[in-house]
């Protein structure tokens, strides 16, 4: 999917001053690392892997989620 720098623009004049903080370390990593070496993962789907996604579904389903706070948290370190 393309999406054009004016969409981007448009998305970011949407956000609050907390969520421009991480957004813009987000982009600035993305910008100063270059990510698109990162072969595709081509594996295939094992069935520790379904069994992982099935349980992400349930853990979901029950409300047990990551909290935004700890993802910023990654994201900032």
């Amino acid at each position: 999917m393309a999406v054009s720098k004016d969409r981007l623009n448009d998305l970011i004049n949407h956000l609050s001053d907390h969520d421009l903080e991480l957004i813009s370390d987000l982009v600035e990593r993305l910008a100063l690392h270059n990510v698109r070496h990162i072969p595709v993962d081509d594996e295939p789907t094992t069935q520790d892997d379904l069994e992982a996604i099935q349980a992400a579904h349930k853990a979901m389903e029950k409300g047990e989620l990551i909290s935004l706070k700890d993802i910023e948290h990654e994201l900032r370190n």
